[in-house]
């Protein structure tokens, strides 16, 4: 009788082990993945400023697309795999290229080869001017009849800096927390302190990327063309949004950090913008 018991109690510890044992190794699969799907599928990313008012607000949390430009082997790949060429109009993460570590979101306007001019605001891409419903502007701006310039020969138009492979053609200024980057201009008054921008050429293996909110975004018009090798991925789907405050992330000591987690726990449900979770910004 007494194998009999201990014959049953070793097949109870071994049961018990082999049920602890399924649930750790779920566990890590499942910590795997995650740590797998955040590095190369999404991305988690907070809006932080007004720049890409109205089409992003702040306080807005991102599901970002890391996958969608992924390099591929062959156009076969592109046809069965859900990845794609970077496209005008697609708003993208990236790094911000004076502070790498910074991720900023812009939208897409120009790609490699293009020229860009801008007057009063009025974007002109190869001479011809941009219809941009996304764009945030007055109306007495957007209104206004802006003629652009003809292009007849892009060999002859100045290319748009990288500050990463030209820091010299900038002006920079720090403060805390901030690197601001202004483009040298030979011709007088620099963006955005006259109302002509370019023309630019844009150069190989570079975007320019504007906010929607014109009047209120530093972006390519500031610190020049972006690499495409900064781009992180593709804004998917809005997961949450709260209505922060316009400059909240300036404040970054510990004591502001607690006060907003307290009014996020206080009026999660008053200032949860509902109607735009699960919504994909375009």
């Amino acid at each position: 009788m007494s194998k009999k018991k201990e014959i049953k109690e070793e097949k109870k510890d071994i049961k018990k082990k082999g049920t602890i044992r399924d649930y750790w190794e779920t566990l890590c699969l499942v910590l795997i993945y995650v740590m797998f799907a955040r590095t190369w599928i999404f991305q988690n990313s907070n809006i932080p400023s007004g720049s890409m008012k109205d089409t992003l607000l702040v306080g807005d949390r991102l599901i970002v697309n890391s996958f969608i430009y992924g390099p591929v082997l062959s156009n076969f790949e592109k046809k069965i795999l859900p990845i794609k060429d970077i496209d005008y109009g697609d708003i993208v993460v990236f790094k911000y290229p004076a502070r790498p570590e910074v991720p900023f979101i812009k939208r897409v306007i120009a790609k490699e080869g293009d020229v860009v001019y801008i007057k009063n605001q009025h974007v002109f891409l190869n001479g011809k001017e941009l219809k941009e419903p996304y764009a945030n502007l007055p109306d007495v701006i957007k209104n206004l009849n802006v003629e652009g310039i003809e292009i007849s020969d892009k060999s002859q138009i100045k290319e748009l800096p990288d500050y990463l492979k030209n820091p010299d053609a900038f002006e920079v200024e720090t403060s805390p927390g901030r690197v601001d980057l202004r483009i040298k201009s030979s011709q007088g008054e620099m963006f955005p302190f006259s109302d002509t921008f370019g023309p630019y050429l844009i150069p190989e293996g570079h975007l320019f990327v504007m906010g929607d909110n014109r009047l209120n975004s530093e972006d390519s018009r500031y610190w020049g063309s972006l690499d495409e090798k900064m781009i992180l991925g593709k804004a998917w789907v809005i997961w949450w949004s709260y209505e922060d405050g316009d400059y909240d992330y300036l404040k970054t000591d510990a004591k502001s950090r607690i006060q907003r987690l307290i009014s996020k726990c206080v009026h999660f449900f008053d200032k949860t913008r509902w109607n735009r979770m699960f919504s994909c910004p375009s």
